[in-house]
């Protein structure tokens, strides 16, 4: 299960890690589906998320100025290569023996790095998919990693986190694709166009 895991969110950055290449000053003000965050906040979110998790995998405590160290990081090297580079540091602070299945203390409780992970795939699909959808692109990302993202929203997304700043209202859709299901049960409409 841990290189499945590691193996869906390797996949997951693939795509993400492409649409982030394509940021740069004429579109970074964008909007995004992501209420009130433009397509560079969302990956400065993205990849502040995954830097803040790396630390978490080794040992030490989440950090909530992660993003903005992003968005400082944003002005001297390309998106997609920090997400990259941060993307590799969380997986390796998580790929050594006994730390997936570690129970690390987060704010909201303890948590071990299996459900940490699964949250990440969730951000890397999802912020994906805005950063893509407000820059006018399509998230190329495999169905089964669409599908396991999905299986993950469902047990980490209820009542209780759909509130602002978190996930949105789910929005009702019908016969969409996985990707579009996911975003709807994540409150986003599948259909917005910035």
């Amino acid at each position: 299960m841990e290189a499945d895991l590691i193996d869906l969110l390797t996949r997951a950055a693939v795509p993400t890690e492409a649409v982030l290449g394509r940021l740069g000053p004429s579109v970074d003000d964008r909007p995004s589906p992501c209420p009130e965050m433009t397509v560079a906040q969302v990956a400065a979110h993205l990849i502040g998320g995954l830097r803040g998790f790396a630390v978490v995998g080794e040992g030490g405590a989440l950090r909530f100025d992660a993003d903005t160290d992003a968005v400082a990081d944003a002005h001297r090297e390309p998106a997609d290569e920090s997400f990259r580079a941060a993307f590799d540091l969380m997986r390796s602070a998580f790929v050594p023996p006994g730390r997936i299945d570690a129970t690390y203390t987060m704010p909201w409780g303890a948590t071990t790095g299996r459900q940490l992970l699964g949250f990440e795939l969730i951000e890397i699909v999802v912020h994906g998919w805005d950063v893509a959808r407000g820059l006018g692109l399509e998230l190329e990302v495999d169905e089964d990693v669409v599908r396991a993202t999905f299986a993950g929203a469902r047990q980490w997304v209820d009542e209780s986190v759909r509130v602002p700043g978190m996930f949105g209202a789910e929005v009702k859709v019908h016969d969409v694709p996985p990707l579009d299901e996911l975003v709807a049960f994540l409150g986003r409409n599948p259909k917005w166009h910035g």
